[in-house]
């Protein structure tokens, strides 16, 4: 619409021209026939033939002016229609893109939901299958070698159980089995333990507790001569000489000391020794 608005300013004055020539040449032809009409026959032949030659001539340029002007306004009535088309047509690939966009951001929502949904679905399924390894109770197993029972999964050892000690399964942390023997709560390995057919009497028997299993002695040798001390000090009384070879029986690491047992005599021992 500028554009028309400023095309319109530059050629009004053409437009203006136009308009009074046809004003000029309508009141000319007008007053012509006035005059021929008072003139009547007192005219010759001849003026009439010049005055009807010169309304011919007026009649021929009033009917160009009017068809420059026709012309004319035939351009701005087509460049209005160009301007409108060009409108509807920008409208209507904003439009088209407004609506790609709306599709393409649909879609992308509906994959984002879609891949949502089937994670969400595939989490929990794993979630199942975990709590169903979980709540699997196997109830009584046995112990397949001597084993610790420990406070939690490599934790401090609470007591040792000989190979065959039945126990009852409470749950699972990994590769640890939580279990109730001898009437405590512990863990044990799960690569130790075998599941057993129910038995009656199994029940008490986890719930009792056992004879404290004395665990198999532990000896060591002497890679030299070394003194059996009474207390762990170099200053402390020797109780004997032992030669390279010794085998003693250890019974506790006492920082940088051995307390073992030897000849029916119990003492220390420097560690460096063995």
């Amino acid at each position: 619409m500028d554009d028309f608005r400023e095309w319109l300013s530059d050629n009004l004055r053409y437009f203006l021209l136009g308009f009074a020539i046809l004003a000029v040449v309508i009141i000319a032809v007008a007053g012509i026939r006035i005059y021929q009409r008072v003139a009547g026959s007192q005219k010759k032949p001849t003026d009439n033939i010049r005055v009807e030659s010169e309304s011919t001539s007026t009649a021929g340029e009033t009917e160009a002016v009017t068809e420059r002007t026709s012309e004319s306004e035939k351009k701005v009535v087509s460049s209005e229609k160009e301007t409108e088309a060009e409108t509807k047509a920008a409208e209507a690939k904003e439009t088209e893109k407004e609506t790609e966009a709306k599709i393409a951001e649909e879609t992308e929502t509906e994959t984002s939901e879609t891949h949502a949904s089937e994670t969400q679905a595939t989490e929990t399924a794993v979630t199942e299958t975990a709590a169903t390894e979980a709540v699997r109770d196997p109830g009584y197993l046995k112990t397949t070698v001597t084993l610790n029972l420990r406070t939690e999964p490599d934790g401090t050892v609470i007591n040792s159980y000989a190979a065959g000690r039945i126990v009852k399964f409470l749950g699972k942390e990994g590769s640890w089995y939580k279990v109730l023997v001898g009437g405590r709560e512990g863990y044990m390995s799960s690569d130790y333990l075998q599941e057993v057919p129910y038995e009656a009497g199994m029940e008490n028997e986890v719930e009792t507790e056992p004879q404290t299993e004395a665990p198999a002695p532990i000896y060591k040798t002497l890679k030299g001569a070394c003194y059996l001390r009474a207390e762990t000090s170099k200053e402390s009384q020797i109780l004997g000489t032992y030669m390279a070879g010794t085998t003693v029986q250890f019974l506790e690491d006492v920082g940088g000391w051995y307390k073992v047992s030897v000849d029916g005599m119990t003492g220390y021992m420097g560690a460096q020794f063995f």
